[in-house]
């Protein structure tokens, strides 16, 4: 456990990096504080300057150019309608995982990682940088989704992401066959280990449609990232990234089920294991709907609610807190606001879909710290105030709950202790 847990008072958030931490904790280091440290374009090695013009515009101090830069370039890894990942077993207390471009966006596709016991970024895959300017964005089309280095071509990740502990893999559900103006999305799923820092990829499904907006949680008992589709996807889908197919794709599909839902965009949903239930977030309805992962085949369920429910937003995230025993509740339109969801008596399905899930604000009253509103004023860089998705997570330590969010390339790591 990262020695600033034990500082923590629950309920409270913190900045754990950066210049100015929390918790009396040291800044840290330079050139680990923030993510945008980390940015490939910036590392003279990777990216050094071709021609006069691009060496004045670094000695003006100028962001440098890059040939897998896209329209926003670096800063969409964030801001790019992307989320991230927490990693338990990269790093001594697990590592926040972000990785994503998408669209006209960015066309990196280097990954980073926050290790939350040195409280340091790094990255830790470059990513495809050799390539020249007709190898990125429009017009480069990738049949098997990968750059020629392996890496995926960067999606918008939305909620398609999670990481499957025992492999030791960050997970990603969807593919890209082109981006720039033309882009496409593919049924192709993608492996990144964090023991050897290579990428896999999966096969192809023939029917499936993975696009915009999509949303997904890890099944470690049944190892199934089981994902849902935006609107204009097709289907509830599951993979499994288990098994070396021998023709250089890994793991297999589940079948492809008919969309649970039609108001699909932007919703996020986590498995709660004790229970082996999956709750559903549906912003257009504002309501909880559950999943039953024995049954896949099964329509959702509208849940009851009783509590202090808020409206519920679209780009939020959802947790399972295993220590609470209680889902745990996100969104950056609730400024510091967190929520947990406590499950009806019973553990059969039929008395968790007929009884009341209780929602109940943790947050602290002497609380003073909002990270939505802190990370706003502190960034330098136009952002998604309201995009969360996969960079809020929760870490367990022992009996702890910690709750960890990313927000944008340049400001602090926040953190709040649950219980």
């Amino acid at each position: 456990m990262p020695r600033w847990v034990e500082r923590m008072k629950p309920g409270h958030w913190y900045q754990i990096s950066g210049d100015h931490p929390d918790l009396d904790l040291s800044p840290t280091p330079a050139g680990t504080r923030y993510l945008n440290d980390n940015d490939p374009a910036n590392d003279i090695k990777i990216n050094p300057p071709k021609g006069t013009k691009e060496r004045l515009r670094r000695w003006l101090g100028r962001r440098p150019h890059a040939p897998w830069q896209g329209r926003c370039g670096f800063p969409s890894i964030t801001e790019g309608w992307n989320g991230g990942a927490f990693a338990s077993r990269f790093g001594n207390s697990g590592s926040m995982i972000v990785f994503g471009g998408g669209h006209n966006d960015y066309f990196g596709s280097d990954v980073h990682a926050f290790d939350l016991s040195t409280r340091q970024w790094s990255r830790i895959s470059d990513g495809y940088v050799s390539g020249g300017a007709d190898e990125y964005g429009t017009g480069a089309v990738y049949p098997h989704a990968v750059y020629p280095d392996g890496s995926p071509l960067p999606p918008h990740t939305y909620g398609y992401v999670q990481y499957d502990s025992i492999g030791n893999d960050y997970l990603l559900l969807k593919g890209q066959l082109e981006l720039g103006a033309n882009v496409k999305a593919t049924p192709i799923s993608h492996m990144f280990n964090l023991d050897s820092l290579k990428w896999r990829r999966g096969p192809k499904h023939p029917a499936a449609i993975l696009s915009s907006g999509g949303w997904t949680t890890w099944d470690a008992s049944r190892r199934i990232l089981w994902g849902h589709s935006g609107d204009n996807g097709n289907g509830f889908i599951g993979f499994t990234p288990d098994g070396d197919n021998g023709d250089g794709t890994f793991g297999s599909w589940t079948t492809h089920y008919p969309k649970k839902i039609q108001a699909a965009d932007h919703n996020t949903m986590a498995i709660d294991p004790v229970r082996d239930i999956i709750v559903v977030i549906v912003s257009a309805a504002s309501a909880l709907y559950a999943l039953d992962p024995s049954a896949p085949d099964r329509e959702m369920v509208l849940l009851s609610s009783s509590g202090e429910q808020p409206k519920l937003s679209e780009y939020a995230a959802l947790e399972y807190a295993p220590n609470l025993d209680r889902f745990v509740y996100f969104s950056a339109k609730n400024g510091a606001q967190l929520y947990t969801i406590t499950a009806p008596a019973g553990s059969s399905l039929a008395q968790l879909t007929h009884g009341a899930w209780i929602w109940k604000s943790i947050i602290n009253t002497d609380n003073r710290l909002d990270p939505i509103a802190h990370a706003g004023a502190n960034s330098k860089y136009a952002h998604n105030r309201e995009h969360t998705f996969g960079r809020f997570r929760v870490a367990t330590y022992g009996t702890f709950d910690v709750a960890v969010l990313v927000r944008h390339i340049d400001t602090p790591v926040y953190a709040m202790k649950l219980n």
